[in-house]
């Protein structure tokens, strides 16, 4: 099992594993976590509509304030009024999937057994969505679209950006471990 050690790996027709140690379970579980809370419905005192209610329907017409929520809910069109009626009927149901996908990756890890994480296909692409959207969050801290790669990559030993780098690039290592995973056809 030493194919473990290094990201995720296919094992027979429909099951992908990966082993963490603690440190990086404790990681990923923090991080998701924070996405599941961020993620939270916007109270929706003023839709009385039984039936707009049901089916995700919100009076909540403008983009988040935070500028994370608002990197992982953005707008969909250029032009405020079609973004505002989008968000409206689709900011809700994205909420939710976003965090079930969350919640499927902090469910897989914390039922981990030895730090070994198993998934099937659809669990796999539960965490695909969910490590998108927490490097989203941190790639907004890290301001990735005004600094550079080399930029972040020579930030000074001191500074508490560099942890975030790390975990940043691991993070795109893991999901990149996992495509292959789902692509490998050789098992």
């Amino acid at each position: 099992m030493s194919e473990i050690q290094h990201g995720f790996f296919r094992h027979g027709d429909n099951s992908y594993l990966a082993n963490f140690t603690e440190a990086e379970r404790e990681v990923l579980l923090n991080l998701v976590e924070q996405i599941i809370e961020l993620l939270a419905e916007r109270v929706d005192h003023h839709n009385e509509d039984p039936l707009a209610a049901m089916v995700g329907i919100t009076v909540h017409d403008t983009p988040p304030e935070d500028e994370v929520l608002l990197r992982l809910l953005p707008n969909a069109y250029a032009d405020q009024v079609d973004a505002s009626e989008f968000r409206r009927y689709t900011e809700s149901t994205l909420r939710q999937k976003k965090q079930a996908h969350a919640m499927a990756m902090r469910m897989h890890i914390k039922a981990a057994v030895d730090g070994i994480v198993e998934l099937d296909h659809d669990s796999a692409n539960a965490w695909l969505g969910a490590m998108n959207d927490v490097r989203l969050a941190l790639g907004v801290r890290l301001k990735v679209e005004e600094n550079s790669q080399q930029d972040l990559e020579l930030l000074a030993p001191d500074d508490p950006m560099r942890g975030v780098y790390a975990v940043y690039s691991w993070l795109g290592w893991l999901q990149e471990s996992l495509i292959d995973a789902l692509m490998d056809e050789s098992q």
